[in-house]
Formats: structure tokens, C-alpha cells, sequence
């Protein structure tokens, strides 16, 4: 899990306890000032408690009975709340999620993340990547349909029935990582045949599956390179390097900054090279405009078959 979006997730984690703390207050001052039956009641549990622990200390405790006593002034409890139309369990502790207790983790004495703490992660990760913007974006929302079922021009297949290869090997891989026979993967099409959705797709599994991922424009990767480059304070050039799978949506659409775009794009993918991490790219260009745009020493990383698979989307622009 990313170090800053888990500090933020337990900051909100604390504020929560001290709000249920404040609610629990609320509840049984409101009780103890105008219910003395219950208030009665209430006091009688606490003495039990209280004069149980003194015993204790004492070494003259006898707790046979304990749990017996303790149970029955519960049942009367919620019994009496519930005739004046409260909560049986209004006046026990407050929890958001009653497995952890409102502290994102659970195990004794090892602790572990609590699913609640994994799905408030997983709906950060995927706000800070911009995945809530288009509900739906998933693999089971892919729909073949919307791609033409006609065999494409000079070509033994359709467009659906490419698309549906290409989701194969997508979702395959986002299920997998990074248990992959190769770790990079090249999207390459025309505007609007999905490559897009496909990584939207590939995202949201990854999350799902507690994998580190940040999935950036071409464009805001070139501003934060350029940003680290001139001032070198920019902390999330370091995102770009260590998230375990970097997405970078329609490279070839940035502009080309001298010695700027084509250097910095060479170091992401180079670091990334070198730290064993995942990349995958979608483009609007083909092969050759690729080599041609960001030289042979980028493109060689990338048509590297031992390391990349490419996948050329065809057909019509299904957006229209």
C-alpha cells in the first residue's frame, strides 16, 4: 500500500473513534439524565465490573457468577431501551465496522489490514487516479457488443473479435500480476477503439487486488517530469518510480519539449527497467511513428518481446 494514502486513511480512522466516542457520551448522558430505570440498571453493570476488578486486585475474587450477572442486567438493559422505543444496543459501543473496532486492523498479536481499511484504500487509490469519474469502467462492464462483428478489411477476424482477444490478455494480466510471463504491455490503435477503457479496466482489477498502481495522462507525466527537471521538487516524480504498475493513458499526445520529453520519458522507463517494475502505455501511434518520435532507445524497451507485449487495436472509431 502507498505510505501517504495509508497515513491518511488512519488519520480518518482516528477522527472516527474520537467521533464515536463522542456519540457514546451523548447516548448515555442522554439515558442516565432521563431514564432512571435504565440509569438504575446502567450503574449496577458498572458496579459489578468495578467491584470485580477490586477483588481481583485484592486476590478475593470470585467470578463463577460473573458472566451470568453481567448477561442478565445486558438483557434488562436492552430490554428497557427498547420499551421506550431506543435501540436494543443503543447504549454499546459505537462501531463503523465492529470486526476491527474503527482500527483498520484486526489479529492479536500480529496485526493485519481489516477489509473495511482495504476498501477505504482502494476508493482513495481510486480517486487519486481518477477512476470514479466513469462508473461501469470495469471488466464486467465490457461490453463486445459496441465493436463491429464484420471481418475488418484484409483481415481474417473482426473487430469484436480482436477486442475480445485483447481483453483476454488484459484482464489475464491484471489477474495475474506480477505472476506474468512479461511485465510491460503497449496498447497501439486509432483514437477511440478502447484502448482507454482497456486500462481503466486493468486498473480497477489491480486495486481490487491490493496492487500499487497510478494510472496518469501522457500529458501530466510530461508536466511532472518537467517540474522534477527544472526544480527538482516535485515529490510525485518518486510515484512514477516505484509504483509497482505505472499507466501511462495516449502517449504520442504530449508535446514535444527539446531535451526534455524524450530524456524524461527515457529515465521513468529506464528506472523502471532496472527496479523490475511494471509499465503499461497506450498510443495513438503505430510502430514506426513510435521509433520515430521518441527514438530507437526508447522503442527498443518497449518492442522488447522478452519484456513487452504489444497489442495493435484495429478498426472504427466506436465512440461515434
Amino acid at each position: 500500500m502507498r505510505e501517504d494514502l495509508l497515513r491518511e486513511i488512519e488519520m480518518e480512522y482516528e477522527q472516527l473513534r474520537a467521533e464515536n466516542e463522542r456519540e457514546e457520551a451523548y447516548r448515555k448522558a442522554q439515558i442516565l439524565s432521563g431514564y432512571p430505570d435504565i440509569k438504575q440498571l446502567v450503574e449496577q453493570r458498572e458496579n459489578l465490573v468495578f467491584d470485580t476488578l477490586r477483588d481481583i486486585l485484592n486476590k478475593k475474587a470470585d467470578t463463577g457468577m460473573l458472566p451470568e450477572r453481567m448477561a442478565r442486567l445486558s438483557s434488562e438493559i436492552r430490554k428497557k431501551l427498547a420499551e421506550n422505543r431506543f435501540p436494543e444496543d443503543y447504549l454499546s459501543p459505537v462501531y463503523r465496522c465492529a470486526l476491527c473496532q474503527d482500527t483498520g486492523y484486526t489479529g492479536n498479536p500480529v496485526k493485519v489490514p481489516c477489509a473495511c481499511l482495504k476498501k477505504a484504500y482502494q476508493k482513495k487509490l481510486r480517486e487519486r487516479i481518477g477512476l470514479t469519474a466513469e462508473p461501469g469502467t470495469d471488466f464486467d462492464h465490457f461490453d463486445l457488443s459496441v465493436f463491429p462483428s464484420e471481418k475488418l478489411p484484409g483481415r481474417s477476424y473482426s473487430q469484436r473479435e480482436l477486442m475480445e482477444r485483447c481483453r483476454e490478455v488484459c484482464e489475464t494480466w491484471a489477474a495475474k500480476y506480477p505472476d506474468t510471463e512479461i511485465l510491460d504491455l503497449l496498447l497501439s490503435g486509432k483514437s477511440g477503439l478502447g484502448k482507454t477503457f482497456l486500462l481503466r479496466c486493468m486498473a480497477d482489477l489491480l486495486i481490487r487486488r491490493d496492487i500499487n498502481v497510478l494510472m496518469i495522462s501522457a500529458y501530466r507525466l510530461l508536466e511532472i517530469c518537467r517540474s522534477s527537471y527544472f526544480s527538482n521538487e516535485d515529490d510525485s516524480a518518486s510515484d512514477l518510480m516505484s509504483a509497482d504498475v505505472l499507466m501511462i493513458d495516449d502517449l504520442g499526445s504530449e508535446p514535444l519539449m527539446q531535451n526534455v520529453t524524450v530524456e524524461q520519458l527515457f529515465n521513468v522507463l529506464n528506472e523502471r527497467r532496472n527496479r523490475n517494475l511494471s509499465t503499461v502505455i497506450s498510443t495513438n501511434l503505430d510502430m514506426n511513428e513510435f521509433r520515430n518520435r521518441y527514438t530507437e532507445r526508447i522503442a527498443s524497451r518497449l518492442m522488447d518481446r522478452h519484456r513487452c507485449k504489444i497489442l495493435t487495436l484495429e478498426g472504427i472509431d466506436v465512440r461515434t
